[in-house]
């Protein structure tokens, strides 16, 4: 583990060196991951699977509003509400809850790099003592993000230079919404790259799900079925975050060395032993 902490503090990774680390630290913490699928991502695949038929409902009225002679003006704008009560319902869950799960695992592969490990709920309640931080910063992340939306390239420019953000609230010690402006410090110069690393991850990440997607075709499709899949996805997403993590500590030290990356001995306990 010493190897692989002194290569991720000690110069820039390429991005198939930041994904293979993150890899094995996330089969290093996957009993982390996947308590953290049980306690955190179920509730929140169960909410999101009852926004998901609530959406679908929404839609299908619309449909047959389209289909109608006749449509009124307060019953189109009755369905349009609902739909976007629930596109709002789904951005909310996943800007304030889902990183919950995103910021528990992040600590833990971080931890566990630099030879330190708690009980593994530790990382998930410190998660959720940062909620209130996570939820003003998140709020403006929303509101920018939905303008953006609009226009398509500045969404995806956004999405580029915000990427950290979480891990600057987790791991860097932001505390307001210098989280977004310290995120974007981290991508400048490097956006392309930074683009390209999240490209990778998609790809990678489209592949396992759709494999998993294919296996629960082998069973009846219904709402337990669908939220259990939903869950199943997380423990992508704990690859996904375990890669983000490593490259945000490389970025991180590079620039702007360890300081802001020291913790105090409360939050992680005694090393591990190799």
């Amino acid at each position: 583990m010493e190897e692989l902490k002194n290569l991720v503090y000690s110069r820039e990774l390429r991005w198939n060196e930041a994904i293979a680390i993150g890899l094995r630290l996330f089969f290093y913490n996957i009993r982390t991951v996947i308590l953290g699928m049980i306690v955190i991502a179920l509730p929140i695949s169960l909410l999101l699977n009852l926004i998901q038929v609530r959406m679908v409902n929404a839609n299908e009225i619309l449909q047959q509003l389209s289909a109608a002679a006749t449509v009124t003006e307060n019953q189109l704008y009755a369905v349009m509400q609902e739909v976007m009560t629930t596109s709002l319902l789904l951005m909310a869950v996943t800007v304030f809850l889902e990183p919950i799960f995103v910021i528990g695992v992040a600590k833990a592969t971080k931890w566990r790099l630099e030879s330190r490990q708690a009980n593994y709920g530790a990382v998930f309640r410190q998660a959720m003592l940062l909620e209130p931080i996570v939820v003003k910063v998140g709020i403006v992340y929303m509101a920018l993000f939905f303008l953006g939306s609009f226009l398509v390239i500045p969404a995806i420019y956004l999405d580029v230079v915000w990427c950290f953000y979480l891990y600057c609230i987790a791991l860097g010690k932001r505390r307001g919404i210098d989280a977004l402006g310290h995120s974007r410090i981290l991508v400048r110069g490097r956006w392309w790259r930074t683009f390209g690393f999240l490209i990778a991850l998609g790809i990678f990440s489209f592949g396992w799900n759709g494999i998993l997607q294919m296996l629960f075709t082998l069973f009846p499709s219904n709402f337990v079925t669908g939220t259990i899949y939903t869950c199943a996805t997380y423990l992508t997403q704990g690859l996904i975050v375990s890669s983000m993590t490593v490259l945000y500590l490389n970025r991180e030290s590079g620039l702007f060395g360890m300081d802001a990356l020291q913790e105090e001995d409360a939050e992680a306990e005694n090393p591990v032993a190799e």
